[in-house]
């Protein structure tokens, strides 16, 4: 889902030769992507960044944070939203940055409940330099690009989360089926057995939904 919203913005807003030359290897699974577009302290405002990219003879320089990057560290590209102007929204631009671009550094890997198989760190841009062909779509539209990417991006998580339900919901029957209290299992008691009751019905509203 994360590498889809990586490579929304070059399949969908990139040059016929930038296509060329990056897109068969990221459908084809040879680069694996991480989406940038959060940062510590614009999170849902992500409008308020404030990640600059200055403009160079050759392209851009890039110093800032993102916060909570999935793939962060072990990505080969990051498509990531960086300020370019200070006109809010429509200061905003997407670069596609490579991994292993001299500035480029991951923190350590968030600590998180689960899902962690899939690490999420921060990025770190300590004066990234970025050539001038890695922007997607025009100076200033990163934001359009960024939103157009989320609008399919949280179907996919969607999907995730009721497979994460579901499976939750699954070990709770099982383990209520071989937990026993009081001589019998506790999935027999009502108290029990509204909660089982209470979680299958909302996966099964969030699945038809």
């Amino acid at each position: 889902s994360v590498h889809y919203l990586s490579c929304f913005g070059l399949a969908n807003y990139g040059t016929p030769e930038q296509q060329d030359r990056w897109l068969p290897d990221m459908v084809g699974g040879a680069l694996l992507g991480a989406y940038c577009l959060s940062e510590p302290h614009s999170g849902s405002d992500a409008a308020a960044l404030v990640t600059r990219a200055e403009r160079t003879d050759t392209g851009y320089v890039v110093n800032g944070t993102k916060a909570w990057i999935t793939h962060g560290g072990v990505a080969d590209f990051y498509s990531a939203m960086v300020r370019t102007s200070d006109d809010g929204p429509r200061g905003i631009s997407c670069l596609l940055v490579e991994a292993g671009t001299p500035g480029l550094t991951s923190a350590p890997p968030e600590h998180k409940m689960a899902a962690n198989a899939s690490p999420t760190a921060q990025m770190i841009f300590d004066d990234v330099r970025v050539p001038a062909d890695r922007l997607l779509g025009a100076e200033g539209g990163g934001f359009r690009i960024a939103l157009a990417a989320l609008d399919a991006g949280r179907l996919g998580i969607a999907a995730c989360a009721v497979g994460l339900a579901q499976a939750a919901l699954d070990a709770a029957v099982a383990y209520s089926a071989t937990r026993q209290q009081f001589g019998r299992s506790i999935g027999e008691f009502q108290g029990v057995a509204f909660m089982l009751a209470d979680m299958a019905t909302a996966v099964a509203a969030a699945r038809a939904l």
